[in-house]
């Protein structure tokens, strides 16, 4: 549930195609901030099944992130998941239907699809974290978790192949020796732990709190220079998967570009700031 207050705030929402598992399984709204842009929020809504992932879920999770980045209004985006948990991961009653399909097919390439967006995701995540879900949190820049929140990475398991990322991106994130422990034991990350291990930004009470938490954050990202938050996700982005060396290189490279872009209107403001110091 959205916290009351917050709920009021929100504009007319938008739904993506319905998915064979029934209407309305990704929901697109848009808030509109005082301060200027909007905050897109999606939502995963198939709570009967813990929010697990069928391929036509997948093409209409593609579908909404891809329309949102076309919108040069929007300026942040939160991710979320409807009902007891953020996302099981794949269906695995429907699993035949996504790992039999084209893997290069960008259709269905939700993963892809929120590192392509410009603009900063937070994951407010609860529940279960699991797989595909583990692999769709990793896509967001912040994350941000309930209590209950707990990471699962079942790969092994279920003898399956990670394909979006988790094998590359959890042991930069948390180190090698805990990602081993996580992927090849398939061990359970909780909240606390997740958060002791830098994987989330904080921890709250329930997922309301997790939720008005990651509304928080973007609209203090919202307050931000919207062309310099986009610039500054995509260098970090790319850095990365850098050499430091080469990091430096590019990150120098693209501030280069921008400050080739920088005009008498944007050096005044700089003065008229320093003014009020």
């Amino acid at each position: 549930k959205f916290p009351g207050s917050e709920r009021a705030q929100l504009r007319q929402g938008e739904q993506t195609r319905p998915d064979m598992a029934g209407s309305g399984c990704v929901l697109v709204e848009r808030l509109e901030e005082v301060i200027g842009g909007v905050i897109g929020i999606v939502t995963l809504n198939r709570p009967s099944a813990r929010n697990a992932l069928t391929r036509n879920m997948l093409r209409d999770l593609t579908r909404a992130l891809a329309e949102l980045d076309k919108d040069d209004r929007v300026r942040c985006v939160v991710l979320r998941g409807e009902g007891r948990a953020f996302c099981a991961g794949i269906d695995l009653t429907a699993a035949s239907g996504v790992f039999t399909g084209d893997a290069d097919d960008k259709e269905y390439d939700a993963v892809g699809a929120l590192e392509r967006l410009r603009v900063p995701i937070v994951g407010a995540v609860h529940g279960a974290c699991v797989t595909a879900g583990f692999e769709i949190a990793l896509a967001c820049d912040v994350l941000v978790a309930s209590e209950d929140a707990f990471f699962h990475d079942t790969h092994c398991k279920w003898g399956i192949a990670p394909g979006w990322g988790l094998s590359q991106k959890l042991p930069r994130m948390v180190g090698p020796n805990r990602a081993r422990l996580a992927s090849l034991a398939c061990e359970r990350i909780p909240a606390r732990q997740a958060l002791d291990w830098g994987l989330t930004t904080s921890v709250h009470a329930t997922a309301e709190l997790a939720f008005a938490e990651a509304l928080r954050i973007c609209k203090q990202i919202c307050r931000n220079d919207a062309l310099m938050v986009r610039h500054y996700k995509q260098v970090l982005q790319r850095g990365l998967s850098m050499t430091l060396s080469d990091g430096r290189k590019m990150e120098l490279d693209e501030a280069l570009k921008a400050y080739r872009k920088m005009d008498t209107d944007h050096f005044g403001k700089l003065k008229r700031f320093k003014s009020k110091l």
